[in-house]
């Protein structure tokens, strides 16, 4: 054997023998899935959001706008950059049954079905929500049923929009630090953060005075987001030796920096930080401070899936020891 079959053949089969990054999902077309997944998470949570804050008739505007503006992350953001990364974007049809039973055994194709059932629910409900909040159906007790139904029926497709990719991360056992029922939680839940400090920024275009509800929300979330955060770590600390490696290249290896700034301080301390000082003060943030807080929001919503997708490590198909 020559040096240079010997080395290709050692490339080739290296995987086998040690823990190896993917690279599938967050280098070259992957950094697709990194973006389709980051607008999946602030447009899922900015549009259950706004479902709960178009029950109060003082925020139908700023609901019916935050709706709208998540819809669009979805429709013109997160699908086509999903289906663009499978290749064949015009043949998203065939994810759909009775053309192909893909669903069943493909959480990327259930994907696919959930977003695009999401997106024809939550149109008709933001007609309807316009209707209402424009008040060309504020007496109509049909309009506002009608509303209300398919504000259930979107709402159940946008969470499943939400966590299906954390599903779909989480049954790859061959990558222990997303094999874990925690992620699709963690995914949830950081997109209602997120979508919570984005409908701050659309009250601020409106008018209508949500700030003070959704920074309340806001304080609670975070406190929420940071201790899952840290449990889910230390979880993946303890499942096994190669995620643990993905732990330690997190928080301390080439990573850390995504982690400890971006989503630490930017997106959990800074914003939380702001919030506390108006709370405190008794005074809101003012414009500029707010908009900083959302920008430091939205990095460390980035810097999440980034962080998330790049630390992922396969398990050696032939481990010296099971603890691997």
């Amino acid at each position: 054997m020559n040096i240079r079959t010997a080395r290709q053949w050692m490339v080739t089969h290296e995987w086998m023998v040690k823990p190896m990054a993917q690279a599938e999902w967050i280098q070259g077309k992957g950094v697709l899935v990194w973006l389709a997944e980051v607008f999946s998470a602030l447009g899922t949570g900015l549009y259950l959001v706004s479902v709960f804050f178009a029950l109060k008739e003082d925020f139908a505007i700023t609901a019916f706008w935050a709706g709208i503006f998540g819809w669009i992350m979805i429709a013109v953001f997160k699908l086509p950059l999903h289906l663009a990364y499978l290749g064949k974007p015009w043949r998203f049809w065939r994810a759909f049954p009775p053309f192909s039973n893909a669903w069943r055994t493909s959480w990327f194709s259930r994907g696919v079905v959930f977003t695009m059932i999401y997106l024809g629910f939550a149109a008709v409900q933001l007609i309807l929500q316009g209707l209402v909040a424009y008040g060309r159906a504020a007496f109509d007790s049909g309009v506002m049923d009608a509303n209300y139904a398919f504000m259930v029926l979107a709402g159940i497709f946008c969470v499943m929009t939400s966590i299906y990719c954390g599903f779909a991360m989480s049954y790859c056992k061959s990558v222990p630090f997303w094999n874990t029922g925690l992620l699709p939680i963690v995914f949830l839940l950081m997109g209602i953060a997120d979508g919570l400090a984005l409908i701050m920024g659309v009250g601020l275009v409106t008018g209508e005075d949500v700030i003070a509800t959704a920074e309340s929300a806001t304080r609670i979330m975070l406190i929420i987001n940071a201790l899952l955060i840290v449990a889910y770590l230390v979880n993946a600390n303890y499942q096994s030796i190669t995620a643990e490696l993905s732990v330690k290249e997190l928080i301390v290896g080439h990573l850390a920096w995504v982690f400890w700034l971006g989503i630490v301080i930017l997106g959990i301390i800074v914003p939380f930080a702001i919030s506390v000082a108006s709370y405190f003060t008794g005074k809101e943030a003012t414009a500029g401070l707010l908009v900083f807080a959302i920008v430091c929001h939205t990095i460390g919503a980035f810097s999440l899936k980034y962080g998330v997708l790049k630390v992922g490590i396969y398990r050696p198909l032939l481990p010296r020891t099971q603890a691997y």
